[in-house]
């Protein structure tokens, strides 16, 4: 499956004969109607543990909301039906957890994992339930529409590093439908080289129930949040492979900070797509990288592509 859109929209969703193709395998009406009912509770425990475990504010207070929300996600992954295939595991001690990003999945997926801190949008804010288990487990917030923010978050996401919390993002900076990856920004590199810590790749594939690669759990678009979900669990047999890769080295060879985290953001990138398959899109040249990218010291083999670029969500060179 391959995707060369510049910005994945609906139509990965359903258009049938596309490249990017949809799951068809659906629950029946009872077997939804059980799902939500599993979910609401799953959501509504999950929301307690982590107000109770991060009780009383402060860093340790953070910690254990990671913590909590570390051992409810697996709960609230079985209450909506999908299942998880894990290969390695996340790295100890801190680290940059970056990867492929599909749908809101992807956090509950990362965090059943280990307890992690996320880097999100700032929008997130605005969401009901979703906020408060955020600033509960010391969601560092990014304003995409605030560049100038950008060296305060990345001082945030070092500082975190440094006192040896995991922190995850999403180097894309918006979802893609798994056809392709996007460009990889570079900021939250600059973290994990000011902290002096390794990066921990880890790639996501979502497959339905026949172990085929599928497009449903994308959240892509203008598409709700509540939409997303309702299709998530109108799904049957919903399959998550999981990948953690071997962690590379955060290090200032050549001490100009622009060419270190170029260098290092390029090395993440090919190893997440090589991992699954799948070309990288890139953000200002409208072209693809093949999956089988030359060495860092040749040119970039590049294919044209089409379509426009997606804003950024959750990071900015």
């Amino acid at each position: 499956m391959s995707c060369r859109r510049q910005a994945c929209t609906q139509e990965c969703l359903s258009a049938e004969e596309s490249l990017c193709r949809p799951v068809s395998r659906r629950r029946s009406r009872l077997s939804r109607a059980a799902a939500t009912g599993r979910t609401i509770i799953a959501v509504v425990w999950a929301v307690a543990v982590v107000r109770i475990a991060s009780h009383g504010g402060g860093a340790t207070a953070v910690r254990r909301g990671s913590w909590a929300l570390h051992r409810v996600s697996a709960t609230a992954l079985a209450a909506l039906g999908v299942r998880t295939q894990v290969t390695g595991r996340p790295r100890s001690g801190a680290a940059l957890v970056v990867g492929n990003h599909v749908s809101w999945l992807d956090i509950l997926v990362l965090s059943a994992g280990a307890p992690m801190r996320q880097v999100a949008k700032s929008e997130i804010r605005d969401w009901p339930i979703i906020s408060g288990i955020g600033r509960r487990t010391g969601t560092i917030f990014l304003d995409r529409f605030r560049l100038r923010g950008l060296p305060d978050v990345v001082d945030q996401v070092a500082r975190a590093l440094r006192q040896g919390h995991k922190v995850q993002g999403f180097p894309e900076a918006t979802t893609r439908c798994g056809g392709a990856i996007g460009e990889f920004h570079r900021c939250l590199f600059q973290a994990a080289i000011d902290a002096a810590v390794a990066v921990a790749p880890v790639t996501l594939q979502y497959l339905d129930a026949e172990g085929r690669r599928t497009t449903a759990p994308a959240f892509l678009g203008d598409e709700t949040l509540i939409d997303s979900v309702r299709r998530v669990l109108a799904l049957r047999g919903l399959q998550v492979r999981v990948h953690w890769l071997p962690a590379i080295p955060a290090i200032a060879g050549t001490g100009k900070p622009a060419v270190d985290r170029a260098r290092l953001s390029t090395l993440v990138e090919r190893a997440v797509a090589r991992d699954l398959g799948v070309p990288v899109v890139l953000r200002t040249s409208r072209r693809t990288v093949p999956e089988a990218a030359a060495p860092m010291s040749l040119a970039l083999r590049r294919q044209p592509g089409s379509g426009r670029n997606d804003p950024a969500s959750t990071a900015a060179a």
